[in-house]
């Protein structure tokens, strides 16, 4: 109703004007015949300026009220728009009070008809939850094989096969602030050349005690106890009969505490102790008397009485151990272990230097869910681990000494390996 009320309004107006254009229009050409004058002069450019211009402000009027009507009934819209909204807000918040008040008529239903708890002690937590909370337990085991086959090969060589069965662990206790690591690595491998000899390949016992308080940094107070040996007898290759080490001859306990560092991912930590004890354990009494591995050899005294060798070498130093691992590709990971372990109380009148390194360096390319190739390379130091240095005399090779040696062991094969 308002829409043509305001367009029979516009209508008349517009009828209005252009009666109003004849009748200015009929009377101007009346008084110039009465006065003698052309016609014509009422088409004179001002006046057909003055025209166009009505025209023009006539359709300007016609769009503002168009437009004053489009915003009239946006603002009518609005406004009823606003009313239904706090209609609905009103019953929402008659719901909510609603609702409140059931829900606490609920609770006091449940707690009137809920039995309570007898006094005395609250049961304990089931014990096999609270292990798989606080203990994670993984590893890896497998078995690695190279071998080599020969046939009427011209350049020489042998039959040649090596096996390595290996096995790596990792217990992690968990309780609040408290973190505490076993790590175990173990390897034994053989090697057999044709049908001649067979040789120890590859042979160790490696524990790792680690605990750890959470100070809420990346830098803990830390303690740290190594323990490392052998399963069998080692000996002087070619010669079997030569014993050069055994179970516990030699075997090295480490116990230290310091601090430790990790990043936020774990790829890097070092931990880092100025005050650490080191034990040399020589229990094969053969190997203590000729002073192996650093304990005090056996001697004769001034009675030509035999004193035998002692089978501990106790060592106060510093010891700093660093772990990384890094993935260089999707199916190539690279870890490496760095122990050393600097003995400042011993006292030597050789150039020796009084320092133990073991460094490990693994690489890992993995083929399929269970098969993959293993590089690995170790590099060792042991100050108070001896070889014999030859000389050339008179055209032979004559031992002339004892001296420490950087020790160096490298092996690739394929690995079976199952992971848990």
């Amino acid at each position: 109703m308002r829409l043509e009320s305001t367009s029979c309004v516009y209508m008349r107006l517009q009828f209005r004007q252009i009666i109003r254009i004849l009748l200015i229009f009929i009377s101007t050409s009346a008084s110039f015949q009465l006065l003698g004058q052309e016609r014509y002069a009422f088409y004179t450019p001002p006046i057909d300026s003055i025209c166009q211009n009505t025209l023009e402000l006539i359709r300007i009027k016609q769009s503002l009220i168009l437009q004053q009507y489009a915003v009239d009934r946006d603002v009518e819209q609005i406004k009823h728009t606003i009313n239904v909204m706090n209609l609905h807000l009103e019953e929402a918040l008659n719901d909510k009070e609603i609702i409140e008040s059931e829900l606490v008529t609920i609770n006091r239903l449940i707690d009137s008809i809920t039995p309570k708890r007898p006094d005395g002690p609250r049961p304990k937590e089931n014990i096999i939850d609270i292990l798989n909370e606080r203990f994670s337990f993984h590893g890896n085991y497998g078995l690695n094989i190279n071998q080599l086959a020969l046939s009427n090969w011209a350049a020489g060589g042998e039959n040649a096969w090596t096996g390595k069965a290996f096995a790596n662990i990792s217990l992690i206790y968990h309780k609040k602030k408290l973190e505490q690591k076993l790590i175990g690595a173990f390897a034994f491998g053989i090697s057999r050349f044709g049908d001649k000899r067979i040789e120890k390949q590859d042979d160790k016992i490696d524990l790792t005690y680690s605990l750890s308080l959470d100070s809420k940094t990346q830098w803990n107070i830390s303690a740290v106890a190594t323990f490392n040996t052998q399963f069998a007898n080692g000996y002087k290759y070619p010669n079997d009969s030569t014993i050069i080490s055994t179970f516990f001859a030699p075997a090295y306990l480490t116990v230290s505490a310091g601090y430790s560092y990790k990043t936020k991912d774990e790829r890097f930590q070092i931990f880092m102790s100025p005050m650490a004890g080191k034990v040399t354990f020589v229990m094969n009494q053969e190997l203590a008397d000729k002073g192996s591995f650093g304990v005090k050899k056996g001697y004769y005294d001034q009675d030509s009485v035999w004193i035998p060798g002692e089978n501990i070498a106790p060592a106060i130093g510093v010891n700093v151990i660093i772990n990384y691992k890094q993935p260089i590709s999707k199916s190539i990971n690279y870890t490496t272990m760095l122990n050393t372990f600097y003995n400042y109380l011993e006292r030597r009148d050789d150039d020796r230097l009084r320092l133990d390194v073991n460094w490990e360096n693994t690489i890992h390319f993995t083929i399929t869910k269970f098969l993959s190739t293993i590089l690995f390379v170790h590099l060792k130091y042991d100050h108070n681990t001896t070889f014999p240095v030859y000389e050339e005399i008179e055209g032979v090779q004559t031992v002339v000494g004892n001296a420490p040696k950087i020790q160096l062991k490298e092996s690739i094969g394929i690995a079976f390996i199952h992971k848990f």
